[in-house]
């Protein structure tokens, strides 16, 4: 049997956003988010899924190797849409684009009754946008910064009721922002990143950027 499974700052923040003992890992590839969530026995039981059988595999064989076939299950499953039928406590959908997470989650009904632990590569704004105008709210959110990249990653329940965000609290996070002196590092480095998307726009003659550019200014000088 191997050592036990340690996971890089990206996943260890997914990690810590767990809250019950049923895990859904949607895109597991080597299943080590859940290998390690057993292991340190903060979940009782999984479910690894990915689209592809490849990742699958590794999946399959990594759980093996680590003596957990008893308790995580593997599925081959695009999205969610295989895996309906279970209860889980928790989703982790993690290291997609944020468009593809919208995606799955606005196809399934499983997403509405589970805590979602979402860890958007990219367009995190649409997938707030996503989640705060049908139903879903955002409990919190963090930072977590890996091989020089700040990674973000949001906790969310369905409850049924919209939330009004700002375009800038769509882009950096509602709870990023009250939550910024908890890693201000990470914050800053995150909106520099934003910045310089949206100076890039305005040089390129964006007009409507040049407002939100002036917000991201702002932040980095408070």
């Amino acid at each position: 049997m191997k050592d036990k499974i340690s996971l890089d700052d990206r996943l260890a923040a997914v990690a810590g956003f767990v809250e019950g003992e049923f895990l859904i890992d949607v895109g597991t590839d080597h299943a080590n988010l859940p290998i390690f969530l057993c292991q340190t026995k903060k979940i009782k039981r999984a479910v690894a899924s990915d689209i592809n059988e490849g990742p699958l595999d590794r999946a399959k064989k990594n759980i093996c190797a680590h003596g957990l076939q008893e308790k995580i299950e593997t599925v081959l499953s695009d999205g969610l849409t295989a895996l309906e039928s279970y209860i889980p406590t928790d989703i982790a959908v993690a290291g997609m684009g944020g468009i593809l997470i919208k995606d799955i989650i606005s196809s399934s009904e499983i997403a509405r009754r589970a805590h979602l632990i979402l860890q958007p590569m990219s367009h995190a704004h649409i997938l707030r946008e996503y989640l705060t105008s049908h139903g879903f709210s955002i409990k919190d959110e963090t930072l977590a910064e890996d091989a020089g990249k700040v990674y973000q990653i949001i906790s969310a329940v369905y409850t049924g009721t919209n939330d009004e965000y700002t375009d800038a609290e769509l882009y950096i996070g509602k709870k990023n922002i009250e939550n910024r002196e908890k890693y201000p590092a990470e914050f800053l480095k995150h909106v520099k990143k934003l910045t310089e998307t949206f100076s890039k726009k305005v040089n390129g003659g964006d007009d409507g950027a040049r407002s939100l550019y002036n917000e991201f200014l702002n932040f980095l000088k408070t």
